[in-house]
């Protein structure tokens, strides 16, 4: 009997040594999942703001392209700029005509006149010239700003285009019988006028021969003779 309550006892205090024992390691055991869980969430919670961050600067960069594009694009659209034909000067006006019709152009001294980018002078402005009118739109009125003479002559010329035959050809001239029923047509060739074989490609004034077929683009000058602008053969150069 006193045996078997010295057992007895003996077992408790194993049991109540190994609780203690385990104790502080389950202590140990929750801290840690709690530093943890605790960890975690301030992470997840970090990566969140960053997150969260990241997608209003962007919102904020794109924002402000938005205004700078608007900006940009008011300031694109309030521009203005034409060519047109001098018709009338005087020292406070300028009278225009270009395919819009007739305009009265106010000159004053903040408008800036150039010719060949160099400053001139409104005297120098002349009837039948060409000036480039540019302004801005303030309050639905055009306020010029800048006036360019031009010496170039940018009146509309009347065009021909033809198909046909080359009936003769010379050095400064060709005559092409067309396709279509009518008399032989004269050209003269100018220093930019563009020959062209078949394809398209630049071409030598020699290759092109009498019966050759090709299409001749031709604009009038001032006397009502035809220049080439461009002459394309319609075949390969094979006599």
């Amino acid at each position: 009997m006193n045996l078997k309550n010295k057992n007895y006892r003996k077992n408790i205090l194993l049991l109540l040594a190994f609780g203690i024992f385990l104790l502080p390691a389950k202590l140990v055991f929750a801290e840690n999942s709690a530093t943890s869980s605790s960890s975690s969430a301030e992470s997840v919670q970090e990566t969140e703001e960053n997150e969260n961050s990241t997608i209003n600067n962007i919102k904020k960069v794109i924002q402000e392209k938005k205004v700078e594009l608007g900006t940009v694009g008011a300031k694109v659209r309030n521009e203005r700029a034409y060519l047109a034909k001098v018709t009338r000067v005087s020292e406070e006006t300028l009278t225009v005509s270009n395919y819009s019709g007739s305009k009265i152009i106010p000159i004053d001294e903040n408008v800036l006149i150039k010719k060949n980018n160099k400053d001139a002078k409104v005297s120098e402005i002349v009837v039948d010239s060409w000036v480039g009118i540019y302004g801005e739109m303030i309050n639905d009125n055009l306020s010029i700003k800048k006036i360019t003479l031009y010496e170039n002559d940018f009146t509309p010329k009347e065009k021909i285009i033809t198909v046909g035959s080359i009936a003769s050809i010379g050095k400064n001239d060709i005559t092409i019988n067309p396709r279509s029923e009518g008399k032989a047509l004269n050209f003269s060739f100018g220093k930019k006028t563009n020959f062209q074989n078949y394809l398209g490609e630049i071409a030598k004034q020699a290759e092109f021969y009498e019966d050759l077929q090709c299409i001749v683009v031709a604009f009038a000058d001032t006397n009502g003779n035809y220049t080439v602008s461009t002459i394309r053969a319609l075949s390969t150069f094979e006599k």
